[in-house]
């Protein structure tokens, strides 16, 4: 039981991320297509694009894992799985075929903006409020213990 636990929880997780990171691509290749007079995605796009994410999420877990610091190397290896997948897979399938240079400058800002996003949030603001819960456990751990009143 405690496996099946834990690897749902791993799930969950890890699905988050995913989700982020599908719909962040999705809205990015909606509004090319949309650049372009195309007022929908093919599903061959959302596939591949749920694909990318999901397996970046998962390298995520791996490289990443829960409880442990975000070392630099970790960071950069994890920086860097983003940066291939994402890349490789819009030049693979095509998802932003025809994009001008700027176009695509702009979308790897936003890329690199997503990633330093999604890392202070799980390294920084997850850990705050972490260690702030921590806090008001213990603070109500040493609370005197009140005694139930008697009718």
């Amino acid at each position: 039981m405690n496996t099946y636990l834990k690897v749902y929880r791993w799930a969950l997780g890890m699905k988050l991320h995913m989700g982020i990171y599908t719909l962040s691509l999705l809205v990015c290749k909606m509004i090319w297509n949309w650049t372009q007079g195309v007022l929908s995605v093919q599903s061959l796009d959302i596939l591949t694009i749920w694909g990318a994410c999901l397996l970046f999420a998962v390298l995520e877990t791996l490289i990443l894992p829960a409880g442990k610091d975000a070392s630099l190397p970790r960071t950069a290896a994890w920086a860097a799985a983003g940066n291939l997948i994402f890349c490789s897979g819009a030049l693979i399938a095509g998802w932003f075929r025809g994009i001008p240079g700027w176009g695509a400058a702009l979308l790897v800002f936003f890329l690199e903006f997503g990633l330093a996003a999604m890392w202070f949030g799980d390294n920084v603001a997850m850990r705050a409020d972490t260690a702030q819960l921590n806090q008001q456990l213990r603070a109500f751990q040493r609370r005197p213990k009140e005694r139930p009143s008697r009718p």
